[in-house]
């Protein structure tokens, strides 16, 4: 009787050696599969890093270049322009080297630059209930929401009811 005892135990130890040794394999290949998804997302933030610090170096670059070489024109008249071609064509100049209209100085132009970069972004609506919400922010009436998107009052109160 002991002895069957002993095989059963003997019997069920290699069976749990077993069910242990398939979880250990389980739990590495998720642990091997959770390495390459943190190495992938490793690369990716490398390379958005590094793409985003050369857009940062063109731009400082292009505005040193804006500030280096901000030459200011002086503003001449219509009148003066036009006796500059008539000069220009008498000096056999070619005339299409001359400009009819005042340069812009690049200090207005990077200045432009440094606001347009600066200011927000203005998301414009793409589903009906951003265009409902957007036109009730704007003081509409629901009737008005409506004639505009060509949908029923009754769907634009209830985007409004349901925001």
């Amino acid at each position: 009787m002991t002895t069957i005892i002993i095989i059963a135990l003997f019997l069920l130890q290699i069976i749990s050696f077993y069910f242990i040794a398939l979880l250990n394999m389980k739990l590495s290949k998720y642990k091997d599969l959770e390495d390459r998804q943190e190495q992938t997302m490793k690369e990716i933030e490398e390379s958005f890093s590094a793409y985003l610090a050369d857009m940062k170096d063109e731009n400082d670059r292009l505005l040193y270049e804006l500030k280096e070489n901000s030459f200011v024109p002086p503003l001449k008249e219509h009148a003066s322009a036009q006796e500059e071609v008539s000069t220009t064509i008498k000096n056999d100049i070619d005339p299409s080297f001359v400009l009819s209209r005042p340069l812009v100085s690049k200090h207005k132009v990077a200045n432009s630059y440094v606001q347009a970069a600066s200011l927000p972004e203005i998301k414009q609506p793409v589903t009906m209930k951003e265009k409902v919400l957007y036109y009730s922010e704007e003081g509409k009436s629901p009737m008005e929401i409506a004639k505009l998107l060509q949908i029923g009052k009754t769907e634009v109160e209830l985007f409004l009811k349901f925001k």
